[in-house]
């Protein structure tokens, strides 16, 4: 009988572990974010740092289509694989909704800051840090560990500030990563079985160069970093403390990436994990539908088929259909509606006015030279442009660039003009 190829003892793998993930999510653990988040008890009262840390993941959640389909590209013929990545894309997109309907329900964010948001993020793709497939999964273990701490450790601030809907949100969403967490971990540790030597060399390279996703696509990202570093919920030493140390620990390597043999060290730190685990981690509670739902909350949210049917059917609140060309329905202050929260069935909570965004208010650094210039259409900085050109000592060089300039801006004024035709063309 010829030997199996490690390939193909990893597929045999990936597509066993997938079919146990999925029976096991689909009896346990799946939940629906309209219904099991209680968003009517989002606190208005909450801070500007815990809606800004909240919209920060959010944010990086805006990436799920260049998390997933950039991914699929490189596991396309693995069909554990691929067929996970699509069910982790569908869990992560929970997450996402899930965020941000808090800050819509919690008055922290209006529908026309939600949609600039969704805009401002949209200008920038995420790419793949790595590629190979193995350090892809490093890579993914990694950050759905951070992840897991990251929610977990923004519940406490919802905690403190008494925000029973992000405090479920939260919980069950942590539920989520960590479980994406050990699916990553047991294929790096079948890997190991198989290649140790190899394995090890790509998880040490993907730590060295480790950094969260959206750190070069989020604007004002070294800002938000800083409000959770500073916050307690992720920075360098929570890093250290909680993601990268305990992976070692699991994966049985030592802080200099050399095996573990002791088995009674091993064993010790099992326990240990064990008991830390159990003590920090509450349980959640599935309900009679097989949704999770927290701890100490009722389920009790029935899914809202008369907001449904309303936004579906684009219907006023007396029934009545509303005229295509009419103004965007608004709430009372004159703020458009949350298509969102129009499904679960409420309105936003009340407050003065919106806190800050981050991302929103940051202003990116202009670049140097004539790239950067801020007014290109203005005669005079178009002038001393061509004149410093031509004395440099490349004036042909020069030109050209100003050339090129000058056809990627005319080329963007006549995207701008076809889009805005066509918007009108639509609303009208």
């Amino acid at each position: 009988m010829p030997t199996r190829s490690i390939q193909a003892r990893m597929e045999d793998f990936f597509y066993r572990e997938l079919l146990n993930y999925l029976a096991l999510a689909e009896r346990k653990r799946r939940w629906n974010p309209f219904t099991d988040i209680p968003y009517a008890q989002a606190n208005p009262k909450s801070s500007q740092t815990l809606a800004q840390c909240v919209e920060t993941f959010c944010a990086v959640e805006m990436y799920l289509p260049d998390f997933t389909s950039k991914m699929l590209h490189m596991i396309r013929r693995s069909r554990g694989r691929s067929w996970f990545h699509i069910n982790w894309g569908y869990e992560e997109s929970k997450h996402s909704l899930t965020l941000e309907g808090w800050l819509l329900a919690s008055g922290h964010r209006t529908e026309e800051q939600r949609e600039a948001v969704q805009a401002s993020l949209s200008t920038l793709e995420w790419e793949l840090p790595y590629d190979h497939p193995r350090q892809m999964v490093c890579y993914t273990m990694i950050q759905e560990l951070a992840t897991f701490w990251n929610y977990r450790n923004l519940e406490k601030l919802a905690v403190k500030e008494k925000d029973l809907a992000l405090i479920a949100g939260l919980r069950i969403i942590s539920v989520d990563e960590r479980v994406h967490y050990h699916f990553f971990k047991n294929t790096v540790k079948e890997w190991m079985k198989w290649d140790e030597a190899g394995t090890i060399e790509d998880l040490k390279y993907v730590f060295d160069h480790f950094s969260m996703p959206g750190r070069t696509q989020i604007p004002g990202y070294d800002e938000a970093a800083a409000v959770l570093a500073k916050t307690g919920v992720y920075g360098p030493r929570e890093y250290i403390k909680l993601v990268k140390n305990p992976i070692l620990e699991d994966l049985k390597l030592d802080k200099d990436f050399k095996k573990i043999e002791d088995s009674e060290e091993r064993e010790r730190l099992e326990a240990d994990k064990k008991a830390a685990l159990e003590a920090s981690v509450e349980r959640i509670e599935v309900n009679g539908n097989g949704h999770a739902v927290a701890k100490n909350g009722s389920g009790d949210h029935p899914f809202n088929s008369h907001a449904v049917r309303r936004v579906l059917e684009n219907l006023h609140s007396d029934g009545s259909k509303q005229d295509a060309g009419s103004d965007m329905p608004r709430y009372a202050n004159g703020r458009k509606r949350s298509a969102f929260l129009d499904v679960v069935g409420i309105e936003p909570a009340s407050r003065t006015e919106p806190s800050r965004s981050i991302i929103l208010d940051h202003v990116p650094e202009k670049l140097s030279g004539s790239r950067g210039m801020a007014q290109l259409d203005n005669a005079l900085d178009q002038r001393l442009m061509a004149i410093g050109d031509e004395l440099s000592n490349n004036p042909e060089e020069m030109r050209e660039e100003r050339a090129k300039i000058q056809q990627e801006r005319e080329a963007t004024r006549k995207s701008r003009m076809k889009n805005s035709r066509l918007f009108k063309r639509e609303e009208e």
